[in-house]
């Protein structure tokens, strides 16, 4: 399978279910709860449906090539909320590495 978009060249790792962890475990929990919520709030007026759809795909996208597909696209789309969303992402995983 070739790439056309240099966005899929990105080194996303793909998490086999028999290689995950307990925070694994916690992850896609959260993600489908996220996912779920997401699913009423385009029902329901007082929920913001999109940003726990939003949500729920960062959670789950290891997990799914889907949805790992579906955030490329995003990212070619929209690159500066991926640049922004990458330095957000760099200084949780610094700090979360400078506490253990």
């Amino acid at each position: 399978m070739t790439s056309d978009s240099p966005s899929q060249t990105t080194d996303r790792r793909h998490i086999r279910w028999q290689d995950m962890t307990w925070r694994d475990y916690l992850r896609v929990g959260l993600g489908v709860v996220m996912f779920i919520l997401g699913i009423l709030g385009l029902v329901l007026p007082v929920l913001q449906g999109v940003l726990f759809l939003i949500i729920s795909a960062i959670l789950l996208a290891p997990y799914s090539r889907w949805v790992q597909k579906q955030l490329d696209r995003g990212e070619a789309r929209f690159p500066w909320v991926a640049a922004r969303a990458r330095s957000i992402t760099q200084r949780w995983s610094r700090k979360a590495r400078s506490d253990e």
